[in-house]
């Protein structure tokens, strides 16, 4: 859980250079890899849940437009209602996920291109349908454009109806008529692009917003390390799941030790550094599971999910030690550091996570009462 302390990176063009498609990166304001990969979720999720509305409303108003064919041509309107309702109602399961069985890319597509080409096949059957019908079939991309901003899923949902309707529209328009239809539907095509691009870059911003407003909620501003708030959340979490499946786990408290001094010689912003310092070195001796927030002003607990005591106490050590090699080069000199910890594994007489960490604050300061830079391990447990 070491990635929960990483702060969100900044915005960029995933990619720099000339590769196919960077330009368009950089016009729609593609974020690094692995930020565009969560992105991209998000964006699906959000689909996923407003797709049953959206899927809905696009049906009855592919259905509605029937009257419009009854205005053109009467004749053909039972026709043209019979394709309507029969793509519509092919397309109706993407609606739903069913279970999650149904990913979000596939629903989109069925969805989208059964209804579009349930436009475009019924208004190629009117006379003179392809012309009239441009307005709604060219209009309906542009919703698509503001809720499926990525450019290559656009593509492939936009791309199967325009090849229908030039497939179509090559066979009943006249050649002019076509042509000018074509180089219409082009013009839009490249509009609908501008829209995509220009929302994807909003959605984007808004989603870099969203992530740093939630990193600074859980994090503590001045170390990076996790704030008290969430490691707790955290380790409540981590703490039922142990007591549910009967799993070790094990935390450790630190303070460091004469902190005070450090602020009253060399300054409060020493005193920052060397918090930074402390932070940043006992972070580096965890696991990918394990994660480390501050509690207090230099009061840090890290929490150590599949851990038993022997590994929790080797662990603390190594932090200690990692501790004891700071040494911070200021211009009165250079300043040191040692810090006491306390160890508690979790056991049945520990009611929840204030009880386990109160039984590692009580070591800690077991540890600073019999000499500092040491650890201990909380009393009741093995070794004592």
């Amino acid at each position: 859980m070491a990635a929960r302390q990483d702060h969100p990176q900044d915005s960029g063009a995933a990619g720099a250079g000339w590769r196919p498609g960077a330009l368009a990166d950089r016009l729609a304001g593609r974020l690094d890899p692995d930020a565009e990969r969560e992105f991209g979720q998000t964006l699906d999720r959000t689909l996923s849940d407003a797709l049953p509305a959206l899927g809905l409303v696009f049906g009855i108003g592919v259905l509605l437009f029937g009257a419009w064919d009854y205005w053109i041509a009467p004749a053909l309107a039972s026709t043209t209602m019979v394709v309507r309702l029969s793509l519509v109602l092919l397309g109706a399961p993407g609606y739903f996920a069913w279970r999650g069985r149904f990913p979000i890319a596939w629903r989109c597509a069925l969805v989208y291109i059964t209804h579009a080409g349930a436009m475009v096949y019924s208004s190629a059957l009117l006379p003179g349908g392809l012309v009239l019908a441009m307005p709604a079939i060219t209009g309906a991309m542009f919703p698509l454009a503001l809720v499926e901003p990525r450019l290559q899923r656009l593509a492939g949902l936009v791309l199967p109806p325009s090849l229908l309707f030039l497939l179509l529209g090559a066979v009943v328009l006249p050649p002019t008529v076509f042509a000018s239809c074509a180089l219409i539907y082009a013009l839009v095509l490249v509009l609908v692009t501008a829209v995509a691009l220009f929302q994807g870059r909003l959605l984007r911003a808004d989603f870099l917003a969203e992530r740093a407003l939630a990193w600074t909620a859980r994090h503590d501003s001045l170390s990076g390390v996790l704030a008290r708030g969430y490691l707790v959340e955290l380790a409540g979490h981590d703490l039922a799941l142990a007591r549910r499946y009967g799993r070790p786990l094990a935390i450790a408290m630190l303070d460091i030790d004469y902190f005070k001094r450090v602020n009253d010689r060399w300054g409060h912003a020493v005193g920052d550094a060397l918090l930074c310092a402390v932070s940043r070195a006992c972070s580096a001796q965890l696991r990918a599971s394990d994660y480390f927030g501050r509690v207090g002003g230099e009061e840090f607990v890290c929490v150590m999910p599949e851990t038993g005591e022997a590994e929790a106490l080797a662990c603390a050590e190594r932090m200690r030690l990692a501790a004891a090699a700071i040494r911070l080069e200021t211009p009165d000199g250079t300043v040191a550091c040692t810090i006491s910890l306390g160890v508690a594994a979790l056991d049945p007489a520990h009611a929840d996570f204030g009880a386990l960490l109160a039984a590692a604050d009580a070591a800690m300061y077991r540890a600073k009462a019999t000499g500092r830079n040491r650890v201990e391990l909380a009393q009741g447990q093995a070794g004592e």
